[in-house]
Parts: structure tokens; sequence; C-alpha cells
């Protein structure tokens, strides 16, 4: 599953998270263009400090900033220049429930992040770098890994990836990777995770923001018990303005057509102190941002190998967790903010539906009885040749896994099919 949203952003208004003023009624930002003068750009303080209003208006535009803005929205599907003239950081402040402030937390993993990006805005991915790195504990922070998934030619960052972390010092840090042919984003992913030498991996999209405090909250209950797989709380930025807001707390869940959705908890839950802060169990994950001890992650046989592009990943994934002695949780007290786009601006493999043929590899590996269940959901599937997927059954049989009767009955019993369905 990847992030998306619809048009109804468009009529947000803008606030300076840092200051609480109307930015809308500030003179708009001058544009200093990273692709032409990144170290002009990297000087940029924030919008509070400049005062001023980076967010588009296109009767405003110059001829320059017109062609940015239209080139952006098709390759990016947000507006890359709102993005430009937001600059290359800011502190989104304090997101999660106040009593998260008192937690205490002493898991002390070293940390690879792995970012996988193909045609991204190269302000939204430097951002989300100097953002890791203000807000992520040096002790814990061992290497960011940036794998380029063979980017179309206009879109290739890695050389300006370079010249950042040698602008930065932070060639150390920052592991560059390119692919020269397209991998897709799960291949890209285990590939990249390969490049990882820390205790733990954070897989995360390559146009988020992290909060303060987001890392800690993710590594406690890989302490607690390794074989778990833990979630931040996905907030929202503003494809059009790049506001920051705070989504709702909730769980991850699924159909029988292995479509995944959201699933909120009742507001009762949280009358609950303890609630607000505790982790809890979610059947499923979104996929794009996760943390996982990387030994376990390599255990579960990392992502399969066999799927195209990206889709159902992620409910695979948490299958595996689930039915092979593991579990996936939220971390409330953690929040890392995602661009959702206005669309996917990127093709699929051609002439293959490969959300639906990588779901079909997910049912015939791992729904066992139920998988009649998706078949009447996807009858499309029946048709799909799903490949080999002989390596997943020794992975299942390898690690003993339940049953998907187990995962319905102890885990996601909301999934379990009703009466009429079974007639």
């Amino acid at each position: 599953m990847r992030f998306l949203i619809a048009g109804f952003w468009l009529t947000c208004a803008v606030f300076s998270a840092e200051t609480g003023e109307k930015a809308e009624n500030w003179p708009k930002c001058a544009h200093v263009d990273p692709y032409v003068d990144l170290e002009g750009w990297l000087k940029l303080e924030s919008t509070a400090v400049r005062k001023c209003n980076h967010t588009s208006v296109s009767t405003e535009f110059d001829e320059s900033e017109s062609q940015k803005y239209l080139w952006g929205t098709k390759s990016f599907a947000f507006d890359a220049l709102a993005s430009e003239k937001l600059g290359p950081a800011r502190n989104v402040g304090p997101q999660a429930h106040q009593l998260c402030a008192e937690q205490k937390y002493d898991a002390q993993f070293s940390t690879s992040l792995v970012v996988i990006h193909h045609n991204e805005a190269l302000s939204t991915i430097l951002r989300m770098i100097n953002g890791i790195i203000e807000f992520t504990p040096k002790s814990l922070l061992k290497e960011i890994v940036l794998y380029e998934d063979a980017s179309d030619d206009d879109h290739i960052l890695t050389e300006h990836l370079q010249k950042f972390a040698k602008l930065r010092n932070l060639e150390s840090l920052l592991k560059i990777e390119r692919s020269e042919y397209r991998q897709g984003l799960i291949r890209a992913k285990v590939h990249a995770s390969r490049l990882a030498t820390a205790e733990v991996i954070v897989f995360m999209d390559s146009h988020c923001e992290v909060a303060e405090g987001w890392l800690e909250p993710l590594l406690q209950p890989i302490k607690e018990n390794p074989k778990s797989i833990v979630l931040p709380v996905v907030d929202l930025i503003n494809p059009v303005t790049f506001d920051y807001s705070q989504s709702m707390v909730a769980k991850s869940g699924f159909d029988w057509g292995l479509n995944f959705k959201w699933i909120y908890l009742p507001w009762e839950y949280f009358e609950t102190p303890e609630n607000n802060v505790k982790p809890f169990e979610s059947p499923a994950m979104p996929g794009g941002l996760l943390a996982v001890k990387r030994d376990y992650f390599v255990e579960l046989g990392e992502y399969d190998m066999g799927m195209e592009i990206w889709g159902s990943e992620n409910i695979e994934l948490s299958l595996k967790a689930w039915l092979c002695g593991g579990r996936v949780l939220v971390a409330p007290c953690s929040r890392v903010g995602h661009v959702f786009r206005m669309r996917r601006p990127y093709t699929s493999k051609p002439g293959m539906d490969t959300a639906l043929y990588n779901a079909v590899r997910v049912a015939k590996t791992w729904l066992g009885n139920y998988e009649k269940n998706f078949f009447a959901a996807k009858p499309n599937g029946k048709k799909i040749v799903f490949g080999d997927i002989s390596e997943n059954i020794k992975i299942r049989n390898r690690l003993n896994c339940k049953p998907m009767e187990w995962f319905v009955e102890n885990v996601y019993p909301d999934l379990a099919p009703k009466v009429h369905d079974e007639l």
C-alpha cells in the first residue's frame, strides 16, 4: 500500500508551525533552486525566520516558477516549488500525546535508516535527511542508506546527494547507492537492507519528515521482544501546502481482497491515559514506515523477491510476522509525517497489474483454506500466472508457521467470513 490522498487538501489554510502566525499573510518566499544552487539552498533559514509564505499562488509565478510548478506536479504529484521554498529543514514540534514526553526509554540499538527513492524531489529527501539527523540521538543513528532505484534521467539524485554529503560532511553517515535498472520498490528494499549494518532497520519512504522523539518509541518494543515489527503513527503532510498535521491513531488491516484499510480505535480507548502512550497490536502495517531487527527481518525471509514493483508486500510481511512467532505493533509516541501525494506518479510494469500479481502470491502462500475468499473478492486473480513461490513455502515450513485460521481467530477476528460469505 502506498499513501495517496484526494484533492480536498487544496483548501487548507497555511500556518507557521513554529510561530503560530498565519503565514498566508506573509510575502512569498524567494525561490532558490536546489538542483542549480544546492549550497545556496542549504543556507536557507526556516520560513518563520524568513517570514515568508512558501506556498504557491499560480497568478504570482514568474516563468521559471511556473515551469518548476508544472514539472513538480507532473513528476511527483505534489508541489515541488512549495517544497523548495519551504527550505532544507524545519521543526514540526512535538506531535505525540503530551504524556509521551514523560516516557523513559532504554533501548540502545544502533539503527540504519533505509530509504528507497525513484523519481523523488531533491528538496523532500534532503529535508527528511536533515530532520532525521536533527531529531535522532547520535548514539542510535548509525547510517542512512539512500538507494536510488533507476530514476529517469531528469530525476537522478545520486550526484546531488553525494554533493550534499560532501558539503555537510556526512559522507560517513550516508550510504548512497544506485541501481542502473528498475528493481521495483520491493526488491530495492531488500537490496538496500542488505547494505545496512546496524542492529535495527527502519524503512522509510523518501518524502517523510520525523517529529521530535520519533525513534526511541520504535526501539523499546523490540528490546522487550526482538520478534517485533514496530510502526509509527503516520501523520499527514499536505501535497500542496506542505502543512504538517496530526492523523488519528489507528491500526492497520485488510479485507479478503488483501486491500489495505485503516482501523480506527474508539474514542473511549484513549480515555485511559496509558493507552495514549503504550504500543498496541495491529493486524497489518501500511508498509512505508517500520522498524525491525535486521536479523529478524532476514529470519522472516525479507520481502518476497518474486513480487513486482509494489503492492501487498506490507500484507505479506504482516502475515509472516504474526503467523511465524512475531508481532506487529503501533507505537503511538512515534510520529512521522508523510507527503500524501495527489496520485501515484509512476507506472507499473507494462502489461501487468503488479498489485494483483503480488496479492495472488500472498494468497497462494499464506491464506490456506481462506484462499477461496481471496479469489471470490478478486476473481481476475484466477487468471494470474503468479510465478514460483517455492521459496516462500520453504520459509513457511522452516519457521513452522501457524495456519491462517489462527490469525483470524487470535489476531484479526473481524476478518472472519460472515455466514452469507460462506454460502
